[in-house]
């Protein structure tokens, strides 16, 4: 993968989550024109940043190299199609609500006895 698809999936996984460049620049400590530099495949991202990003943008890191669609996922919902789906979606909503949904499905899985 070079450098401008790499950029072009930043900036995917960015407006999927709902983020401006100005949150994503605070939230990285970064200034808004390096998210710019950045989108534009015109500077590099290091190993740290993709991690913050992944981590902000909700997505595994190997998203950034494979996409949706890639076949050898290893995480341990992939394994079950409406649990994937499940996370899949909830990966989409913007960050603000993800934490709030999450809780809520765990709370109604404790609730009707499928986890402890």
């Amino acid at each position: 993968m070079n450098r401008l698809e790499l950029s072009k999936k930043l900036k995917i996984a960015r407006i999927e989550s709902g983020l401006k460049q100005e949150e994503i620049a605070k939230l990285m400590g970064l200034p808004i024109s390096a998210i710019s530099v950045i989108e534009k495949g015109t500077r590099k991202v290091d190993v740290i940043e993709l991690t913050k990003f992944a981590a902000f943008y909700a997505k595994p890191i190997e998203w950034f190299f494979h996409g949706d669609n890639h076949e050898n996922y290893r995480r341990w919902y992939d394994k079950d199609k409406k649990l994937a789906e499940a996370i899949k979606l909830l990966q989409k909503a913007p960050v603000k609500y993800q934490k709030s949904c999450a809780c809520a499905i765990i709370g109604f899985l404790k609730e009707s006895g499928l986890i402890k």
